[in-house]
């Protein structure tokens, strides 16, 4: 049986969140590198702390484990972070940064959050401004999300190809189209109804959630 949730932070979490709000008692919260600092500064006190510690500035704590790595590696921070988790069988996975600031660390991690989707029933990634989640058809054809006042919601096809995509619930609905990897048909929608329901039929879709 699947472990329930663990939350990463990551070292870099470009616009501000309250980190504290989104954690449940019994969460198993792992550190990348300098996302203790952002822990700390937040009161939280992580399970875990990994990573090569080329940005932490707080001196490593002693009442915390602590998996050290060298610089140079094949796996990213974040990748040992989300292999930790699904070694450790957790069935959810909530990651707070990864996104904005260098592109390349962005475009990594959206590689990430796509290549370990299957591992997880639920993943997503988040920061003050953004949300972002995987829509595969091979476990799920249908999402419902909740409106988000002051935000755009947009649809990204991950496969070369998502066959039957359908939008309802917001400004521009969509009926059994096929969206390509090479064309950003799906950006910046908008919420209209309190739910907004994303089907599709075949292919695998980035569903990403920001504030205006």
């Amino acid at each position: 049986m699947k472990m329930s949730r663990a939350v990463i932070i990551t070292s870099y979490i470009e616009n501000e969140i309250n980190i504290k709000e989104y954690l449940h008692p019994e969460d198993y919260v792992i550190c990348t590198d300098g996302g203790y600092d952002i822990a700390s500064s937040q009161n939280i006190s992580p399970d875990i702390l990994l990573g090569d510690f080329d940005s932490i500035k707080c001196e490593l704590p002693e009442n915390i484990e602590i998996k050290s790595f060298q610089p140079e590696k094949d796996y990213t921070d974040l990748d040992l972070a989300m292999r930790t988790a699904v070694e450790s069988g957790f069935s959810e996975l909530e990651i707070f940064g990864g996104i904005g600031g260098r592109l390349d660390h962005t475009v990594a991690n959206l590689q990430l959050i796509y290549h370990y989707n299957d591992f997880f029933e639920k993943l997503i990634m988040l920061d003050g401004m953004n949300k972002c989640f995987i829509l595969d058809s091979k476990k799920l054809s249908n999402f419902v999300i909740p409106r988000e006042k002051n935000s755009y919601l947009s649809v990204f096809s991950l496969s070369e190809e998502s066959v039957g995509v359908s939008i309802s619930g917001a400004k521009y609905p969509l009926q059994n189209h096929t969206l390509t990897r090479n064309f950003p048909l799906g950006v910046s929608n908008e919420f209209k109804q309190k739910n907004t329901v994303i089907s599709i039929k075949d292919g695998i879709l980035l569903i990403v959630i920001s504030k205006m």
